[in-house]
């Protein structure tokens, strides 16, 4: 039973981790994944050599630094919609990884230097105190993540974190409150190797099913043909209006020729996310918006974003989108009276521009005008009919 388990621990993720290297549009949490499979996978040639392995079972297990605190990086990308993960994350991480190294190390050191071993074996167990205390942290914050913003979600989103929770939970229950239930028993030790090898298997199942539920690209379709045909154009001040006005999502039954008709039920629910960032939330407004930024908060690949926003909002490309909204923004407040003490500079940061050049510019290029030569225009007409009156 021992050595199954842990054959099928070792097949298990070094697939998965395989299956990682295969996906054409990587994102962090399959390289994430892919770093915790490879751990996984060390983890099970260690205890399926054990003492066969000799010294080089040292050396194995300090390839096995990515387990908890790789995995709880992994959870804070797959539900984290933005910052999931800084240089703080990583360096908590990191001394984790640290850490791990550091007892297969002093393990290491009692081998090669029996007369030195009181001293390597104190410092050993002062490190793996500090590991047992930092990783049952992070066991807790990896449960977290699923259950930060829960009560706000709905659907797929639910179902998600309502599975891993129950899967990682259960695995963290069985490896903890059965250990202590069968630590004075005989062979316990051997069985809580097996309860935590199979613990582990149905975690990398369930991660992975995830990630490709999450994250996995579309099957290509009509509407992926249809993208090649569509030539990049200029979204014009109407159609950003309509944008603005929020418009009726696209669906199979529409009659419309210009839009995608074949879209799948992911694809429509995108640009209802999309919209919510863009019209509600007003996402354009904020300065050096990316692509990536979009698609980081929307949790999928860029190239659906684009594809997306090409092909049903018929712009060139998402720099072009995103200042045909920013200028539309700028133009209402270049015509609103209670902000005609502006100053160019002043619209142009306020509608997401970095500074007034590149406002200048694409303002000219979408209008004929400067900022100021299109405030200039609009009040004409408001001077004229004052002067009629008067």
């Amino acid at each position: 039973m021992y050595q199954s388990i842990h054959l099928l621990l070792l097949v298990v993720s070094f697939a998965l981790l395989c299956s990682q290297l295969l996906v054409r549009q990587k994102q962090l949490v399959h390289l994430l994944f892919a770093a915790f499979c490879g751990s996984v996978c060390l983890m099970a040639i260690k205890r399926l050599g054990g003492a066969d392995l000799g010294l080089y079972q040292y050396l194995v297990g300090m390839g096995i630094c990515m387990t908890c605190n790789g995995y709880w990086l992994l959870s804070r990308a797959m539900f984290r919609k933005q910052d999931a993960i800084n240089w703080q994350h990583v360096l908590v991480a990191g001394a984790i990884a640290l850490l791990i190294v550091a007892s297969q190390g002093l393990s290491l050191l009692q081998q090669l230097w029996p007369d030195a071993q009181p001293l390597f074996a104190s410092s050993r167990v002062v490190v793996n105190e500090l590991l047992n205390l930092f990783s049952s942290t992070i066991l807790m914050l990896t449960a977290w993540e699923a259950c930060r913003g829960y009560v706000q979600t709905q659907g797929a989103e639910r179902r998600h974190r309502q599975l891993f929770l129950a899967t990682f939970g259960s695995a963290v229950t069985v490896c903890a409150i059965i250990a202590k239930i069968w630590l004075p028993a005989q062979g316990a030790a051997l069985q809580m190797e097996v309860l935590s090898a199979g613990a582990a298997v149905a975690i990398l199942i369930m991660t992975q099913w995830l990630i490709r539920q999450r994250f996995a690209a579309p099957t290509t379709d009509s509407a992926g043909a249809d993208e090649s045909e569509t030539k990049p154009q200029a979204l014009s001040s109407a159609i950003a209006q309509q944008l603005q006005a929020q418009p009726a999502l696209p669906t199979e039954a529409s009659a419309d020729t210009t839009v995608t008709t074949a879209l799948s039920q992911a694809d429509i629910a995108l640009i209802a996310q999309l919209q919510q960032l863009l019209f509600q939330e007003k996402l354009y407004l904020q300065a050096n918006l990316r692509l990536t930024d979009v698609a980081q908060q929307l949790q999928v690949p860029e190239y659906r974003v684009s594809r997306l926003i090409r092909s049903q909002f018929h712009a060139s490309n998402f720099n072009n989108f995103i200042n045909t909204l920013r200028i539309e923004h700028a133009k209402s407040l270049l015509t609103d009276p209670a902000t005609q003490h502006w100053s160019v500079l002043v619209i142009g940061l306020e509608s997401g521009f970095a500074s007034v050049g590149p406002f200048t510019r694409a303002f000219k290029t979408q209008t004929g005008d400067t900022p100021n030569e299109y405030r200039l225009k609009q009040r004409e007409p408001v001077h004229l009919a004052d002067w009629v009156h008067s």
